[in-house]
């Protein structure tokens, strides 16, 4: 009798570790494949987009981004489309006609029009004039851009001293002319017009620029390293001057790749990478980027090394194939997990 509840006691134990293993080892699997679900953005849909609405320089910019990774530099339809689209930017025909675009209307989408749009206003010239055309509009009655006005006064005031300064007011005059562009292409938010024309007249008044100096100076420098149009961006979605130069630090750091960011991740990515930037790097930020925003919330919950290590390939096997045949897993996990658990209760019982 002893015996034969020694052998049903070591049975139940037998029992009670296989169905507790069987449990451990599907909530093994189910917590792998948790980190499978990520996928990486395909660029080819979105920049066919953009080159049917004729935003190729956003295009190249979207594009070209990705096409640092090697699942996007590795695709051949990207490879054509990105070299198709770099054939039709540097196209005379195209480049003409931003040249055009930029002189005639003060604004374009490509950097060779920009230049064109703004290269009067590095100049006193560009100043002079435009204070004569807001002038004729007050004569006439018409309305006055007091922003143009503003950024004009400024402008001379600037060349007045860089003529004396030997070019360090350069950044400065930089500022007032990209301000400029985003004032006509319509993307100044409210609070960048009242600053600019309160500080025209601080300006006038002292003949100095030191008031404005350090945020036109940003500016000129963010347009250098991200591009006009990533700079206009962030101004224009910042509700206010605090908001905006919290995101200069993230046009700074990601320079040309800023763009392409913003549109992966939306009007947060300053957010996200303020977030961020003190518990991953710059190269891990730009690999969860490629996997949009779930890519970013599991580097902020992982951690870098979390992340990177999430990302290799998990081998969905279960510890039983080192011991069973694969037909003998499959069937073992058909099972369902409801199963185990109760056989596990009830040897527990027989153990009491």
């Amino acid at each position: 009798m002893g015996r034969m509840r020694l052998l049903l006691k070591s049975i139940a134990l037998s029992v009670l570790l296989f169905s507790l293993f069987m449990i451990y080892d599907n909530y093994t699997l189910m917590h792998k494949s948790r980190h499978e679900v990520l996928t990486r953005i395909d660029p080819i849909p979105e920049t066919l987009d953009m080159i049917e609405k004729e935003r190729y320089a956003d295009a190249a910019e979207y594009l070209g981004f990705f096409m640092q990774h090697d699942y996007v530099r590795d695709n051949p339809k990207a490879v054509e489309l990105y070299e198709a689209l770099q054939t039709k930017r540097n196209s005379m025909g195209y480049r003409s006609e931003k040249v055009l675009e930029g002189v005639l209307k003060g604004r374009s989408d490509e950097t060779i029009g920009k230049v064109s749009a703004g290269v009067s206003d590095l100049f006193l010239w560009g100043d002079l004039r435009d204070l004569s055309i807001e002038g004729y509009h007050y004569i006439r009655g018409d309305a006055v851009d007091k922003v143009l006005v503003g950024l004009s006064t400024i402008g001379v005031v600037v060349t007045g001293m860089t003529m004396f300064s030997g070019g360090s007011t350069a950044g400065v005059k930089g500022g007032v002319s990209a301000l400029k562009l985003v004032r006509k292409s319509g993307k100044m938010p409210p609070w960048m017009q009242k600053y600019i024309i309160r500080s025209a007249k601080q300006v006038k008044k002292t003949g100095d620029v030191k008031s404005v100096k350090v945020l036109f100076e940003d500016i000129y420098h963010v347009t250098r390293a991200s591009g006009f149009n990533t700079m206009m961006r962030l101004l224009e979605r910042s509700p206010n001057l605090k908001a905006f130069r919290s995101s200069i630090g993230f046009a700074k750091t990601f320079g040309k790749e800023s763009g392409a960011v913003l549109k992966v991740l939306g009007d947060d990515a300053p957010l996200y990478y303020r977030l961020l930037k003190d518990k991953s790097s710059k190269k891990s930020f730009l690999l969860a980027t490629t996997y949009g925003k779930p890519g970013i919330k599991r580097l902020a919950k992982l951690g870098e090394k979390g992340f990177l290590r999430s990302l290799k390939p998990t081998l969905k096997s279960s510890r039983l194939a080192k011991i069973f045949s694969k037909n003998i897993v499959d069937m073992l996990h058909r099972v369902p997990v409801g199963i185990y658990i109760v056989t596990a209760a009830v040897s527990l019982i027989f153990l009491v």
